[in-house]
């Protein structure tokens, strides 16, 4: 959807992209870099798991308050990490993965290869699995899958700029498909988009965030995408608030 105007000048939105990452600051970023370095260090080991268990909750997947009225909850630790450890050995394969090594086809069939990995997954109580299960993978093969986001990445392959916002400048709600049959195929639509993007990019733009970040490429493109949308629902804002006040 977004994918021509965002290649015009992707300059524009990686740069700075890291740094608008970076300002959430205090649990978001810590547990993150965290996650990523017990990942290398220890894969699926109790301090990687814990350290995942972390960056989702401080990531928004785990809501304190009434649980009549909110599913955004991890489930409890030892489900989380029996879901995990129990096909350790399988998840192996995965980890030599990366995505801008990958031809498009190739990669789309990697991540298809997911698909019983990301149905035994109980990492949330809620049947919304794309977006904890996208960002779990991603702090497990950090160089192959991307963290998905409805706010950002399905809102940036799904919709155009002009129905992104209601009358009063907000974000529309995005709506994810029922059934976790539904979810995956929605996980794996969006990272071959990813794929596709990013092959679309100089590779200087990745080697940039790498060296000075430390960041592999499904993330830097993320933070990106982020970034894009952050800048054009803004340029959005302005024109309605420029409408408003002249009528």
């Amino acid at each position: 959807m977004n994918t021509p105007r965002f290649m015009v000048d992707p300059s524009v939105y990686f740069a700075g992209a890291y740094d608008q990452f970076a300002l959430f600051g205090g649990p978001s970023t810590y547990f993150h870099v965290e996650c990523i370095r017990a990942s290398r260090e220890a894969f699926l080991s109790k301090r990687h798991v814990e350290m995942l268990y972390a960056t989702l909750a401080s990531w928004g997947m785990h809501r304190m308050g009434d649980t009549e009225t909110t599913k955004t909850r991890l489930t409890d630790w030892d489900e989380f990490h029996g879901s995990l450890v129990a096909k350790a050995d399988e998840l192996q394969r995965f980890r030599p993965l990366k995505m801008l090594k990958l031809s498009v086809d190739d990669y789309s069939s990697a991540v298809l290869q997911l698909r019983p990995y990301y149905e035994g997954l109980r990492l949330s109580v809620s049947n919304a699995t794309i977006v904890v299960n996208s960002k779990a993978f991603h702090h497990l093969f950090p160089d192959f899958i991307p963290p998905i986001d409805r706010q950002y990445t399905i809102r940036f392959f799904g919709k155009l700029p002009e129905h992104w916002l209601d009358q009063k400048g907000k974000f529309r709600m995005i709506s994810l498909p029922d059934g976790i049959d539904a979810q995956f195929h929605l996980f794996h639509k969006t990272c071959v988009n990813m794929k596709r993007l990013a092959d679309c990019i100089e590779a200087l733009f990745f080697g940039g965030e790498l060296r000075l970040h430390d960041v592999a490429a499904p993330k830097a493109l993320d933070n990106a995408i982020v970034n894009y949308v952050r800048i054009v629902s803004g340029q959005l804002r302005d024109e309605l608030l420029a409408k408003t006040a002249t009528r």
